[in-house]
C-alpha cells in the first residue's frame, strides 16, 4: 500500500477543488452593512468586512470543505418539512425567510413555523451542523450552543416578533453508545439536538448585539478607518468578558484589568495578518 502525495492523487482533490469553487460566501446587498451571520463576531473583523478589505489569511479548500459539509447536512431540511407538511395541516413554514435587521442588517432564518390554531404562535429555527467534539461539549457537558449561533437566532427571531427561538444541533460525528447510556441522551441526541428559548431570554441579547453591529459599521462607514475599532467579542460573550480586547491577534491574548485569557477565534480569523500588521 502507498499513500498517494499531492502530486499523484487522482481523484480526492478534484472533488475539494470544485466544492470549493462553489462555496463562495454571499456578497453583503449594497444598501446594507451588517449580516446576521456576524453576531458575537470580534468588532475589528466587522469593520474589516463592511469595508470589503482584501482577506489577507482567506479560507483553505481544506476550510471550504469543513464549512460546505454543513451545506449538505441543511439540504436535509427542505425534504423533511415537505414530509411533515404532507402529514400535519396545523402548521405554515417557509425556509429561507429574508429578515431585515434594523435599518443596515439583514439576514435568512433558516426556518420560520407558524401554528394555525389559536393562540397563533411564531417558531423560529436556527439549525447548525457541529463537528464532534464540540457537539460533545454542548451536549454532554451541558454549555449548550455556542453564544454566537444564540445571538444570531436571537436577532432574527425579535425581528419576526417570534414567540419561542430554537437552535438545533446536527452533530458530524455520533455520540457513542455507552457514553450517550451513562448520560442519558437518547438516540437522536447522540447527534441531534435542540434548545428553547422564550422572549425574555432573547430579547435583551438581540437587541444588545443589533445595537453592537450597528455601532460598529455606522462609525466604520463614516470614518473608514478599521483600526479605530476594538478587537472586543459581545457584550455577553461568555469566554471573553466585555470589555475585554485582544491585544495580541497572533495568538489570540485578551486582557481586561487583571484577567487575561486566549480568543480561539484569532486563529480562524480571515483577516489575522492585517490585524496583526495594524498593531506595528
Amino acid at each position: 500500500m502507498q499513500t498517494a502525495t499531492a502530486d499523484t492523487r487522482l481523484f480526492v482533490h478534484r472533488i475539494a477543488e470544485h466544492w470549493a469553487q462553489g462555496s463562495e460566501a454571499p456578497s453583503t446587498p449594497d444598501d446594507m452593512r451588517w449580516r446576521g451571520s456576524q453576531a458575537g463576531m470580534c468588532a475589528r473583523k466587522v469593520a474589516y468586512e463592511s469595508l470589503g478589505i482584501e482577506k489577507t489569511d482567506p479560507p483553505s479548500t481544506a476550510d471550504y470543505w469543513r464549512m460546505g459539509l454543513g451545506s449538505v447536512v441543511h439540504e436535509l431540511l427542505e425534504p423533511a418539512i415537505k414530509s411533515w407538511l404532507a402529514k400535519d395541516d396545523s402548521v405554515e413554514i417557509e425556509e429561507e425567510v429574508t429578515v431585515e435587521l434594523g435599518e443596515h442588517g439583514y439576514g435568512h432564518v433558516d426556518l420560520v413555523l407558524r401554528t394555525k390554531a389559536e393562540p397563533q404562535q411564531v417558531i423560529v429555527l436556527e439549525l447548525k451542523t457541529i463537528n464532534g467534539y464540540g457537539y460533545k461539549m454542548s451536549v454532554e457537558n451541558g454549555q449548550g450552543p455556542r453564544h454566537s449561533a444564540v445571538l444570531q437566532g436571537s436577532m432574527y427571531a425579535h425581528a419576526l416578533g417570534a414567540d419561542l427561538l430554537v437552535i438545533g444541533y446536527l452533530s458530524l460525528e455520533n455520540i457513542a453508545p455507552n457514553r450517550a447510556e451513562a448520560k442519558g441522551i437518547d438516540d437522536i441526541g447522540r447527534f441531534a439536538t435542540e434548545w428553547h428559548f422564550t422572549p425574555d431570554e432573547f430579547v435583551p441579547l438581540a437587541e444588545q448585539e443589533a445595537g453592537r453591529l450597528a455601532a460598529i459599521t455606522d462609525q466604520v462607514y463614516a470614518t473608514k478607518d478599521p483600526v479605530a475599532i476594538g478587537r472586543r467579542f459581545s457584550h455577553s460573550d461568555p469566554d471573553v468578558p466585555f470589555p475585554a480586547e485582544i491585544t495580541d491577534p497572533a495568538t489570540g491574548r485578551w486582557e481586561y484589568e487583571t484577567s487575561y485569557g486566549r480568543a480561539w477565534q484569532c486563529r480562524y480569523c480571515d483577516y489575522q495578518t492585517r490585524c496583526v500588521s495594524d498593531m506595528e
